[in-house]
């Protein structure tokens, strides 16, 4: 599972994850999301329904990657019984 740590909210309801994390959490077997304290778990299917949308972004540091697409996910973290699975 790949895990990603987000710091803010965009529209206080969603997280911005970047298309080559989102291929990267399907070749790890998911993802999972946290931010202030709660986490959010993915699996392979649902990340293949999520499509990258808006303008593509030049990468800050040019290295394998050179420009991105921002996909916008709503934020619904996971009850608390499965905080305890992680």
């Amino acid at each position: 599972m790949k895990r990603k740590q987000v710091k803010k909210l965009w529209q206080g309801k969603f997280v911005s994850i970047r298309d080559y994390e989102l291929s990267d959490a399907i070749k790890m077997g998911g993802l999972i999301i946290e931010h202030d304290g709660e986490k959010m778990r993915m699996s392979i299917e649902d990340i293949k329904q999520i499509k990258p949308s808006g303008k593509f972004h030049k990468a800050k540091f040019a290295g394998k990657i050179k420009s991105y697409q921002l996909c916008d996910i709503t934020w619904k973290p996971s009850n608390t019984e499965q905080k305890e699975m992680f």
